[in-house]
């Protein structure tokens, strides 16, 4: 019976690993990068669905807020993503619309290579284009 009890505790003890296993990668998978920059009266914020981002699709929104912190919903955005030139490297330029979908305007960035990415948000309101310049590093 002694031995029947250790090989259940074995047991439980790596089921009970294999779940806090489990939970740890839901939990990463969880997080989420969350970026701010002001420009001009504007406040951008930019959320990609995780951090680190990815190589892939990498699903981001972008939320625009005023100087009195209301939601800028009648803009036109596009983001321009590009890694720096490297030498020796055909150049790694992408350009995609962020179309409003209610108080934020989300987009899809295909991130082709791990490592520094370049994010410029280009928000255009009322005839007058801002730009919002992120950095991220894609893993």
């Amino acid at each position: 019976m002694g031995a029947t009890h250790r090989r259940g505790s074995v047991f439980s003890r790596i089921v009970a690993g294999l779940l806090s296993l489990g939970l740890l990668t839901l939990e990463t998978q969880a997080k989420k990068l969350e970026l701010a920059k002001k420009v001009g009266d504007l406040t951008v914020e930019l959320d990609m669905e995780k951090d680190p981002p990815f190589v892939g699709k990498n699903a981001a929104e972008i939320r625009i807020k005023n100087g009195q912190g209301k939601s800028i919903q009648e803009a036109k955005v596009y983001l321009n993503y590009y890694m720096p030139p490297m030498p020796r490297m055909a150049p790694m330029n992408f350009k995609v619309e962020a179309k409003r979908k209610k108080e934020a305007y989300p987009a899809v960035m295909n991130l082709i290579m791990a490592g520094p990415w370049t994010i410029l948000v280009r928000i255009t309101l009322a005839d007058k284009t801002s730009t919002a310049k992120f950095h991220i590093d894609a893993r």
